[in-house]
């Protein structure tokens, strides 16, 4: 793991809350970096959605993972060990729901454009002061002060001011063309590249916009002009009525289409150079590959689909499920032509997979189940009566439905999902495989497990992590979970829940009966201390995988929750950052009820555990090796004996060689505690 480059100038170290610079290549290389060594920690991700980012001066409503801001929290993680970050669906979202996973599979977001950075000389400053006569300054949200180390987004805000703003920056773009401005110039020559490039995309993507705000809504069967329903099928087919709507469209919305054209050049143009900023950082954004596509993507590529069918989930949700996700499913018939090549869904799957690794390092599959075997519902039979499904709802896995006759969503992770990998250079084995839901019953087991050997996921929030495969993505909690001190204080079932057990923790983090005490001791402080348990299954989290993941809210000591899976909140998808999240971290931190992680404690419990596990391993793999030797009493104890001492000294220099690096993750645990100056 290549860490930032921070000034190796070292002096006697200065005891206050923030690490001084002359003590940040101490913490981040000799003591986090050899702690994860130690433990075999590969990959650090914060699970943090592009809207959580926070705003740290002007604010339009939305956060952003390509802004300045993203930079400064990037340059935060990276120094308390974290190498990654797991983003949500990056895509455009909808005024009639905000959740990143009912986005876009190819357009951008245009609420992540940083627009204070339109105002430079690269962006031919189309959005300066002078030109717009302080327009970002009117359309800045004015937040309260209320000393909270979070913040909402305000969505709907949002959209009205970046509606505003961009449609002022294309018009000052224009006229700076006009005036022959050499910034402006240059700006358009990448901006022709690409809409050269993407102009097939861009002009669907553009009409299906403007028909939604012609109707007020995405839903495109509600359109009352049929023509406009298949606009995109009637045009392939000469269509002369649809060809008349198309040049009537094009040339009533021209302002708009371009406007929609520009906006995503800007959105493309800032992802491009976050991209550099990672690279030079060697620092990962994990793209989330949305299991659904949405309804311009299906309005787009209507042919892809399965007619009147939905994707959804058995289980979960407000009432115990099923959930009814109003995905569209790709016709299994159509991902393969008869030759075996890419049919008309497995173009659209391949270009989605392809399109989230262009813009990330590495990706999260977001409901494996559903790329192999997913629940599917007929949505003509989704009939509501007292609150419940009526009788003739008609829902299974697609495997028993008879859909698939040629099993065609068997192949595509050995056809789509894994080639793709392969040409962005990821190792399947690295990306994030979200395998939680209930696969008993589907093709599941056979194909990703037998057939692929896939890694997973341990959610440790529901389970132990003894056992587990070291090469599963670890995570104590995901986008979908109240943070873990607040779910251990408020859920009564997690108090009681065996991966919670206090024994079992105390017991997984002291392996050497020559802690016994020790173990007793630490047992019953967490079984009377939540914040106290809440860092043991830390510490566990970090002792069983190689990769790990922890969510902003755990890491920052946010105690509110950013979505409940299945249940409509009005906050859902809403949490951020606060602007001042790196003052809030670190005065937490020192605080007398601290609840943000301070990560060189949680390592302190985690080296010590491992330690003691690499003992007893090796104390039991001497006691391995003699046992043929149990039936000669005498000779048995003598090197019983002898296999006892040989664990001793072991241990004894196990504990030599790291006790210098224990000694710096205690100096740092007590300097993220002290109080500021």
């Amino acid at each position: 793991m290549k860490v930032m480059n921070i000034s190796s100038a070292y002096n006697a170290p200065v005891f206050q809350r923030r690490l001084r610079e002359n003590e940040k290549k101490e913490y981040r290389q000799d003591t986090i970096q050899q702690a994860y060594d130690y433990l075999g920690v590969k990959e650090v991700a914060m699970i943090m959605h592009g809207s959580c980012f926070p705003v740290e001066s002007q604010d339009f409503g939305v956060g952003s993972p390509y802004s300045q801001e993203a930079e400064d929290v990037l340059e935060l993680e990276m120094l308390h060990g974290f190498n990654n970050n797991q983003l949500g669906p990056n895509g455009k979202i909808s005024k009639a729901d905000v959740s990143p996973y009912k986005s876009t599979v190819f357009a951008h977001n245009e609420l992540f454009i940083d627009l204070k950075a339109l105002k430079q000389d690269k962006y031919a400053n189309i959005l300066s002061d002078s030109m717009t006569n302080g327009l970002l300054h009117n359309l800045e949200i004015k937040y309260p002060s209320n000393g909270k180390n979070y913040a909402y987004s305000r969505f709907y805000d949002g959209f009205e001011t970046y509606d505003i703003a961009l449609n002022a920056a294309f018009d000052n773009f224009q006229k700076k063309l006009l005036e022959k401005n050499p910034n402006a110039i240059k700006l358009n020559g990448e901006y022709q590249e690409f809409k050269t490039k993407n102009k097939n995309r861009l002009i669907k993507e553009g009409l299906f916009r403007v028909l939604s705000k012609t109707y007020g809504t995405e839903k495109f069967n509600l359109w009352e002009n049929p023509v406009d329903k298949d606009l995109l099928k009637n045009l392939k087919d000469r269509n002369p009525e649809a060809i008349d709507r198309y040049n009537y469209l094009t040339s009533k919305f021209k302002k708009d289409l371009n406007v929609y054209f520009f906006e995503q050049f800007i959105a493309d143009k800032q992802i491009e150079d976050n991209k550099k900023f990672r690279k030079e950082h060697n620092f990962k954004y994990i793209s989330d590959l949305l299991v659904g596509f949405s309804p311009c993507d299906e309005w787009i590529n209507k042919d892809a689909f399965l007619p009147h069918w939905k994707m959804g989930c058995p289980n979960g949700g407000t009432n115990g499920g099923p959930q009814l996700w109003d995905v569209p499913v790709l016709d299994p018939d159509k991902l393969f032509n008869a030759d075996g090549s890419l049919g008309v869904a497995g173009k659209l799957l391949k270009n989605k997979i392809d399109s989230a690794l262009e813009d990330c390092d590495n990706v999260r599959i977001d409901h494996a189940l559903g790329l192999i075997d997913p629940y599917i519902y007929d949505e003509t039979t989704v009939e509501i009566i007292n609150g419940r499904l009526s009788d003739k709802f008609r829902a299974d896995n697609l495997s028993h439905l008879g859909f698939d006759k040629n099993c065609n969503y068997k192949k595509i992770l050995e056809k789509i999902i894994l080639p793709s990998m392969a040409e962005h250079d990821l190792d399947p084995n690295d990306a994030v495989w979200e395998n939680l839901s209930n696969n008993d019953g589907t093709w599941f087991h056979e194909v990703y497990e037998r057939k692929h050997n896939l890694p997973g996921i341990t959610q440790l929030e529901f389970a132990r992590s003894e056992g587990s495969s070291r090469k599963n993505w670890a995570l104590l909690g995901s986008h979908d979970s109240q943070p873990a001190l607040k779910l251990l204080k408020e859920q009564d079932w997690a108090r009681s829940h065996e991966a919670w057990n206090p024994m079992y923790l105390a017991g997984f983090l002291h392996w050497d009966e020559a802690r016994a005490s020790e173990r007793d001791a630490f047992c019953s402080k967490i079984a009377t201390n939540p914040l106290d348990r809440v860092k043991a299954k830390f510490a566990e989290l970090f002792m069983n995988s190689e990769k790990i993941q922890i969510a902003f809210p755990d890491f920052f000591g946010i105690n509110q929750v950013y979505n409940y899976g299945g249940k409509n909140v009005d906050t859902n998808w809403k949490l951020r950052l606060s602007k001042n999240f790196e003052d809030a971290y670190y005065k937490n931190l020192s605080s007398d009820n601290p609840t943000a992680l301070n990560l060189p404690e949680i390592l302190t419990i985690a080296v010590k555990a491992q330690m003691d596990r690499e003992y007893v391993q090796y104390l039991n793999a001497k006691k391995e090796a003699i046992k043929d030797f149990k039936t000669d009493p005498v000779r048995y104890n003598q090197l019983l004996k002898s296999a006892n001492e040989d664990a001793l000294q072991y241990k004894r220099s196990l504990h030599s060689k790291m006790q210098p690096l224990l000694n710096r993750l205690e100096k740092y645990t007590n300097i993220l505690k002290e109080k500021e100056d």
